[in-house]
């Protein structure tokens, strides 16, 4: 028997959801920083393009701190470049990754906080709404 609570959604079925958002990168990038800060106000970073004159300040960068996990993603010409780092004995150990290695490692860092968390799980139910 799992100890993950049953209204947690399943990992797979979250990640496709998330994929299949990614279509418009532009699009997916803005409403995944919106759902992760509005589902976790205290953790979440968005870095935002700047410019006097523009009414739009989309977000290029979303920093998610996730008990020893940060996980980075920026947005640059299309392209979203991600980096997940564990910190372990003091040391963090960075990698970059891809948008869905991304995006299944935050999902897990969120699952297994599930357990001890109520706020863990109610952002992994917003991400798929």
């Amino acid at each position: 028997m799992s100890d993950v609570p049953s209204s947690v959604p399943d990992l797979e079925v979250l990640a496709a959801s998330l994929r299949a958002d990614a279509s418009d990168i532009g699009v997916f990038f803005q409403v995944l920083g919106g759902k992760l800060l509005g589902s976790m106000p205290g953790a979440v970073e968005l870095d935002r393009e700047g410019g006097l004159f523009k009414k739009v300040h989309p977000i290029k960068r979303i920093v998610v701190r996730a008990g020893d996990d940060l996980f980075e993603a920026e947005l640059q010409r299309g392209a979203v470049s991600c980096r997940h780092a564990h910190a372990v004995g003091g040391f963090a150990l960075s990698e970059e990754t891809g948008l869905d290695q991304w995006l299944r490692a935050l999902v897990g860092v969120l699952a297994s906080q599930v357990q001890s968390s109520a706020q863990a799980s109610a952002v992994l139910r917003s991400l798929v709404t």
